[in-house]
């Protein structure tokens, strides 16, 4: 199982986080996504679409470093944004149990 890691703290923001994860997931590995969809156009439902293309891949996803109770709680739309992102990968691991997910503090 290969262990990606998003280690909040080298986002700036949400949108630096799909930049980072069309690079670890390798988007232009599939010609769906290769020349469309530049860092998944920073919107969710086109990340649950192309997380459903690397349902195979047997990943561990490790969210490092995400407060989850401040995104849930504190309403700003920065946070919306990582709530959404966290659902849909929860979601995804959900539905694809060769996939996993970790949250991590350091």
């Amino acid at each position: 199982m290969k262990e990606i890691v998003f280690n909040k703290k080298e986002y700036k923001s949400f949108k630096d986080f799909y930049h980072d994860v069309c690079i670890k997931l390798r988007k232009n590995r599939f010609i769906d996504w290769r020349d469309d969809y530049e860092d998944l156009n920073y919107h969710a439902d086109l990340l649950n679409e192309f997380l459903w293309y690397c349902y195979d891949d047997n990943n561990k996803y490790v969210f490092l470093n995400f407060d989850l109770e401040e995104i849930k709680n504190k309403k700003t739309y920065e946070n919306y944004e990582w709530n959404l992102i966290i659902k849909i990968f929860k979601r995804h691991v959900q539905e694809f149990p060769n996939n996993q997910i970790e949250f991590r503090n350091e």
